[in-house]
C-alpha cells in the first residue's frame, strides 16, 4: 500500500513540476493554450486527482485516475509511445488490484 502511495505521490509531483516547467520556462512562456491542449491538460488533472484519490478510496480514485489515461491516449496516441506514461496506469491498476485483495481479506476475517 505505501509503495504505491509514494510512487502515485511521486507521479503527482512530477506531472506538477513538468507543468509548471513548460508553463514558465518552456519555449513559448504565456503563450495561450490550444483548446486541444486545455482539453488534454484537464484530463491529464483529472487523472492525477484520481491518483490522489486513491490514497484513501482505492478502487473509487483507480478507476478515476485510469479512465483519463484511456481518454489522453485517444486524444493524444503520442502518449503511448513513451514507456515511461505506462507509469500511470500501472499505478492505478495497482491500487485496483490492492482493493480487490484487501476486500477478499476483509471478507475473510469477518
Amino acid at each position: 500500500r505505501w509503495v504505491l502511495r509514494g510512487l502515485s505521490g511521486f507521479i503527482i509531483v512530477f506531472m506538477l513540476l513538468m507543468f509548471i516547467g513548460e508553463t514558465f520556462f518552456g519555449e513559448n512562456p504565456g503563450k495561450p493554450l490550444t483548446t486541444n491542449a486545455i482539453l488534454q491538460l484537464s484530463v491529464m488533472g483529472v487523472g492525477l486527482i484520481g491518483l490522489g484519490l486513491s490514497w484513501k478510496w482505492e478502487l473509487i480514485g483507480g478507476i478515476i485516475a485510469l479512465v483519463p489515461f484511456v481518454v489522453l491516449a485517444i486524444i493524444n496516441p503520442i502518449i503511448l509511445e513513451s514507456p515511461l506514461m505506462f507509469i500511470w496506469p500501472l499505478t492505478a491498476i495497482l491500487f485496483i488490484v490492492l482493493w480487490a485483495i484487501s476486500r477478499k481479506t476483509t471478507v475473510r476475517n469477518k
